[in-house]
């Protein structure tokens, strides 16, 4: 009898002691200065994420006319791929696709008609929508 008392006493006392430790609050104070700072900081990576890859440069130009009119017509003959103008001064390039990998990227050229001289282009300023969009 004396037993399960100390047993039940000792039960009771135990509930107790983590009822007490999960009631305890702990409060911090951030100072807005951080606060507002990390807002920032995470905005501004969830809008200019971009990552590195492999684009397909078809063309390059000191014309800027005529590196819009080709990417025109790769438009209209390859609409599912994601294409871009870069000026490299004196040059306007236009780079097609977004590809992980190079191999993927000599891939594509195999698969493309009326480009000749395209190559794979390293690009550390793809947006992932463009990975997606092929």
């Amino acid at each position: 009898m004396i037993l399960t008392k100390k047993i039940y006493l000792i039960v009771l006392l135990l509930f107790g002691f983590t009822q007490m430790a999960f009631s305890q609050e702990l409060q911090l104070n951030e100072d807005p200065k951080v606060a507002q700072l990390m807002r920032t900081w995470v905005d501004a990576n969830r809008t200019e994420q971009r990552l590195e890859g492999w684009r397909v440069q078809i063309m390059a130009s000191t014309d800027r006319t005529q590196v819009e009119q080709g990417r025109n017509r790769f438009r209209s003959e390859y609409p599912e791929v994601a294409a871009t103008s870069v000026q490299e001064q004196p040059y306007y390039k236009l780079r097609v696709g977004a590809f992980r990998t190079k191999q993927e990227a000599l891939m594509f050229i195999s698969t493309l008609t009326g480009w000749s001289g395209s190559y794979p282009a390293k690009d550390a300023n793809i947006h992932p929508r463009d990975f997606l969009e092929q």
